[in-house]
């Protein structure tokens, strides 16, 4: 097997644990989100998301910290 091949063979290796692992699916299976949701069905989620936000109280002053440039 050249050098060529053996970088194809790796990286062909790396870019499908990749593409598995950014697949909705594999973080669902690992419990790392809590719904795959229909993109149709996307403005009814956020919308409440934002309803659910704003019956929530603050608790504290909002502060972003430091800024530094």
């Amino acid at each position: 097997m050249t050098t060529k091949e053996r970088e194809e063979e790796i990286l062909g290796r790396i870019r499908k644990k990749y593409e598995d692992s950014t697949s909705p699916y594999y973080a669902a299976a690992r419990l790392w989100l809590d719904a795959i949701i229909d993109p149709l069905e996307t403005r009814t989620w956020i919308s409440m998301g934002i309803e659910a936000a704003q019956q929530a109280p603050a608790e504290r002053e909002f502060n972003i910290g430091v800024l530094q440039t």
